[in-house]
């Protein structure tokens, strides 16, 4: 460690870090390279990694029963949970709280603020004039990279302002994810890396999903290429985000994968973008611009007549629907598992089909790209249903496609309202749901 991480004349922060999986390992690293002078990692939590010794403060890692005791011991004096799943840390930190063990959040709420607060540009080049969008243009802003969660960048600037997207909806339901950046946002330590140019900043979260990079982070590359921007794009790079930059004119020396950004470094943009659509923490998406970039997309798929015209979506993981297969198979539909074509090869598949059935999640996402009279049937648990019955229903009505709902039964769960259970259908309404899609068919052929 470099000798201006340690510091012998005041008393380091002792943190703990539980849970010691990639979002661990990460924030374990950030501590060593972005506070080292400050904070210390004096111990590590994990079930499965109990034994073995962590890389970047050579100590071991203990079982969680052990938590106790070590806080007790003045080993440390507050813990940072690196989970993922949101329900297991919500337990955790209840867990922690009634044992009288603080947790640890290196952000406080006054460090965040909305974009209106930054510097912007004075006489900017290009300009966004579509309604329900937030665009701004800021100047020699600072942005490191979080590669926990969701792969992200913040941004900052050197007061230690953070800039936040649609500032009040994260700073509600988000507010847990946004305070535990694990670097310092005054006079950070790290070397800093000048970016000269024109850079929009698309690594934003949820981007690594295939439905949140298409409805809330390509609609905005659709509206900057409209509106004529040249700069750099840095994206979460996946073979649905490439092939999409690909299909909206973005060609592949100006896109920087977020991955190749070192998230020891401290980024200084000359010049940053940012645009976003206002309701998208809401899962509001545009029901203006996304037909528009639809329609661009279509125009690289092929029509072809051996493409069968009813499609079944049979969805893995978690949130599956379990029953529905037999009879859809019963009704001329033909069963398809995404993960088995490519993004273009399921574009033209959705692009050919005339009926669609889809269980809700990023599967459903390749809707945008049917044509004008189709029938797009959503299957949702009803545990899944609240924030997404309108997402694409909306935009489906804008691009002239007939939307049809179901809502399924979620499984029984340990949890009370478990929104990853799978789920099951009542067989008499998806009957019901075929021939309702038959017969907005048939009428539109007559």
């Amino acid at each position: 460690m470099p000798a201006h991480f340690k510091s012998e004349e005041k008393e380091m922060n002792k943190i703990a870090i539980y849970g010691y999986g990639n979002y661990g390992k990460k924030a374990a690293e950030s501590f060593r390279y972005f506070w080292g002078d400050e904070y210390a990692v004096t111990a590590v939590f994990d079930r499965a990694l109990s034994g073995q010794t962590d890389p970047y403060w050579a100590i071991q890692i203990l079982a969680p029963e052990q938590l106790y005791g070590e806080y007790k011991r003045g080993t440390f004096t507050s813990v940072m949970i690196c989970i993922y799943d949101r329900d297991t840390r919500i337990g955790i930190n209840r867990w922690l709280r009634g044992l009288g063990i603080p947790v640890f959040y290196p952000g406080k709420s006054e460090d965040f603020a909305g974009p209106e607060l930054f510097r912007q540009e004075e006489a900017p080049k290009i300009s966004i004039h579509e309604n329900r969008y937030s665009f701004h243009i800021c100047k020699n802003m600072l942005g490191a990279v979080a590669d926990f969660n969701w792969r992200m960048m913040f941004l900052f600037n050197e007061e230690g302002r953070v800039y936040v997207e649609n500032h009040k909806k994260y700073m509600s339901y988000f507010k847990p994810y946004l305070l535990s950046y694990p670097f310092r946002l005054k006079d950070p330590v790290p070397e800093k890396i000048y970016m000269k140019g024109e850079y929009c900043l698309m690594a934003k979260m949820y981007s690594t999903n295939y439905w949140h990079f298409t409805v809330e982070i390509a609609d905005g590359v659709y509206l900057m290429e409209t509106a004529g921007y040249t700069g750099k794009y840095i994206y979460n790079e996946t073979e649905y985000s490439r092939m999409l930059m690909s299909l909206l004119g973005v060609s592949a020396d100006r896109l920087i994968s977020i991955r190749d950004l070192d998230n020891h470094k401290v980024y200084v943009f000359e010049t940053l973008y940012d645009i976003n659509h206002k309701g998208m923490r809401s899962m509001e998406c545009s029901e203006t611009v996304l037909p528009k970039m639809a329609a661009k997309i279509k125009k690289n798929l092929k029509k072809d007549d051996d493409s069968p015209r009813r499609l079944f979506i049979k969805r893995l993981g978690q949130r599956k629907l379990l029953n529905g297969e037999d009879i859809a198979v019963q009704n001329g539909f033909q069963v398809i598992i995404p993960e088995e074509y490519s993004v273009m090869e399921q574009m033209n598949l959705f692009f050919n089909a005339d009926i669609v059935i889809s269980p809700h999640g990023a599967n459903s996402t390749n809707f945008l790209y049917m044509q004008e009279g189709a029938v797009f049937a959503e299957i949702f648990s009803n545990h899944w249903y609240k924030h997404f019955k309108n997402s694409n229903s909306k935009i489906c009505e804008a691009c002239g496609i007939h939307s049809l709902q179901l809502i399924g039964k979620a499984c029984k769960s340990s949890k009370k309202k478990d929104m990853r259970a799978d789920y099951t259908v009542d067989e008499d309404a998806f009957l019901q749901l075929i021939a309702e899609a038959e017969r907005i068919l048939t009428k539109a052929d007559s």
